[in-house]
């Protein structure tokens, strides 16, 4: 019976393994949710806080993006993430895209503009207010990494097209 238990086993690792390359041909997993699944897991730390999305503007139906002085108009995003709630407007502008934000509870902070892609990234820095100003030449997707003085461990937010 030992026998037949280690022949069904390597039948069934046989059948497995054709099935795996049958729906590898058949239907295989897009190119972009491999690249995404990637970038997902790339950019995180253990030691990091994730955000949580609590309002977009682009989401809300009822809202419509905020209308700047200028007549351009802006994206509103807000992240909660422990004790930090984190504001941020995103405008495009001629030159690029233009990131404001604030902290709360306010205080200096690093900020650090991620790219999914991995290309250079923007730094900024919170002053007293917990306020914070990056130029992005190009859109595209990004998140923020937030490094406040220690014991608050570094907090992300999850990914955003700009």
């Amino acid at each position: 019976m030992t026998n037949d238990g280690a022949s069904n086993v390597s039948d069934d690792d046989r059948l497995l393994g054709e099935l795996r390359r049958l729906v590898s041909r058949v239907d295989p997993v897009p190119d972009e949710v491999t690249v995404y699944a990637k970038a997902a897991l790339g950019w995180r730390r253990i030691d990091a806080e994730l955000a949580e999305l609590l309002s977009d503007s682009v989401l809300e139906p009822d809202s419509l993006a905020i209308t700047r002085g200028d007549g351009s108009l802006a994206r509103r995003l807000t992240f909660r993430s422990g004790d930090l709630e984190i504001d941020l407007e995103i405008q495009e502008t001629d030159s690029g895209i233009v990131l404001m934000g604030q902290l709360a509870p306010p205080g200096r902070a690093e900020i650090d503009v991620q790219r999914e892609d991995r290309s250079a990234s923007v730094k900024a820095e919170a002053d007293a207010l917990g306020r914070f100003r990056a130029e992005l030449a190009a859109g595209g997707r990004i998140r923020l990494q937030i490094r406040r003085e220690p014991p608050a461990p570094p907090t992300e937010t999850s990914w955003i097209e700009t």
